[in-house]
């Protein structure tokens, strides 16, 4: 052979050996692969079977629950009430007879304020100044009448004493024979004439002050008669109503006394005095036990917010008694409405009467029963089984739920009170009630809601084991 030939050769076996190395070279490195994975996965498999008994021990919260903790704080009731405002005072003015209104006042108009004796308005006097002329006379006529009479009774008493004074000299004459019986005749004649006439001055006199107390009696009732066609303000008040007019005539049968409405709007003039308001309004006879002469009253009126109320049906809240306008029980009635099954209480303003209108339909809130210091729980805290009420109660460390029967006081706006079941200082479920049970395991958030709980920037925490 010759030499190109062999390094042809020699070459191809250097190639064949080299290509043979790497093939053993990947064989080698893919087993070692293989054994390390397999060692791998074994070492997992090992671990997931040590973990699974650690996941067994503890078990999920079954449910996120929110709690509060149970605190004591003071407890008030309260009792809603509707009913109208009407004015303590209140004065429906008329006339007494018809008649042409000759004058009201061209100054005063209604919501004006009036003083005590102020003539409003009165009906043509002609008729009653003549009344009133005519009685004037009669009285001055009986007094002079009764001067006369008096005159004259003083005179027969003079003539009587002279008289009798007469007729006992007489006698003695008579007795001594100094005197004949004709002149004791005529003295004693002249004595009985006297005691005639004194009695009769007597009854003239008498007659006379008869005279003077009819002529009065008819002064005074036409005085009334004037009176009663001018119409004054007994009362310092404001002017509610002015339904005359100057000019119009008059009659009292224009008046509608059936009803307040009616009389509001026919009588000639209202006059109110605003400082104070009564206000009455139905309870239900089962609150009666509740409510005390001296209660007191806050007073919520339509379509005005006012500090502690709303506009709703809902009890007020904690600082109501910061309410502009408040009033107390004036009095109750004993007697309960056969049809209805209510009662009457009546109420009066004591501040802020003067953002009432008479007449306006007001809301009541009437303090009721007050706890002082009481156990209490949000309204949201509570479920019923039968009617029995119970609580799921959170314990702070291990967070299990248990199940707590209570029983309940008083009811505030958004709180009840406890009278037993909880202590202060526990901690009961408020949300997620509906999903457990008792002895489950929850998840307490880490925020607390509730008329007992107070916000994270108030210093208020979740219980212990929250999550």
């Amino acid at each position: 052979m010759n030499t190109p030939f062999r390094l042809l050769l020699a070459q191809s076996a250097f190639i064949a050996c080299l290509v043979a190395f790497l093939l053993l070279s990947a064989a080698g490195c893919s087993s070692a692969g293989n054994e390390e994975s397999a060692a791998t996965a074994e070492t997992a498999a090992a671990d997931s079977k040590a973990a699974k008994p650690n996941e067994a021990a503890k078990p999920k919260p079954v449910a996120s629950v929110r709690a509060v903790e149970v605190k004591t704080s003071d407890l008030q009731t309260w009792i809603f009430g509707e009913g109208t405002a009407r004015a303590v005072r209140r004065e429906f003015l008329s006339f007494e007879s018809a008649g042409r209104i000759e004058y009201v006042d061209p100054d005063l108009k209604e919501g004006d304020r009036v003083r005590r004796g102020q003539v409003i308005a009165y009906q043509q006097q002609d008729r009653s100044v003549a009344d009133t002329t005519n009685a004037d006379a009669n009285v001055a006529e009986a007094k002079t009448q009764q001067s006369v009479a008096r005159a004259n009774l003083s005179e027969a008493n003079a003539s009587l004493s002279l008289a009798k004074k007469t007729f006992q000299r007489y006698a003695k004459l008579l007795a001594q024979k100094s005197a004949s019986q004709q002149e004791y005749d005529e003295a004693k004649l002249r004595m009985n004439q006297a005691i005639a006439a004194q009695q009769k001055a007597s009854r003239q006199l008498a007659s006379s002050a008869t005279q003077i107390t009819a002529a009065e009696a008819q002064k005074d009732k036409a005085s009334v008669a004037a009176s009663e066609s001018r119409i004054t303000s007994p009362i310092d008040g404001v002017l509610a109503r002015l339904n005359i007019e100057q000019g119009y005539y008059f009659s009292p049968q224009q008046i509608q006394s059936t009803s307040e409405g009616g009389a509001l709007n026919t009588v000639p003039v209202v006059i109110i005095d605003a400082s104070a308001f009564e206000i009455t309004v139905d309870l239900p006879s089962y609150t009666s036990r509740q409510i005390k002469v001296g209660n007191e009253v806050l007073v919520q009126l339509r379509d005005s917010a006012q500090d502690g109320l709303n506009q709703s049906r809902e009890a007020p809240g904690e600082n109501a008694f910061s309410s502009s306008v408040r009033a107390t029980v004036y009095a109750v009635s004993p007697s309960v409405d056969p049809e209805t099954r209510t009662y009457a209480v009546k109420l009066r303003t004591i501040s802020g009467a003067e953002k009432i209108q008479d007449g306006e339909y007001v809301t009541a809130w009437i303090a009721g029963p007050r706890a002082m210091a009481a156990i209490t729980i949000p309204l949201d805290a509570s479920r019923f089984d039968n009617g029995s009420p119970f609580v799921f109660v959170v314990n702070p460390e291990t967070s299990i739920v248990s199940r707590k029967e209570v029983k309940f006081g008083l009811r505030g706006r958004d709180k009840r009170q406890v009278v037993s079941g909880v202590s202060a200082g526990d901690w009961v479920v408020t949300e997620g009630r509906s999903k457990i049970s008792d002895g489950d395991l929850v998840r307490v958030l880490d925020k607390t809601i509730g008329s007992n709980a107070k916000s994270a920037t108030n210093g208020n925490t979740a219980p212990a084991g929250a999550r």
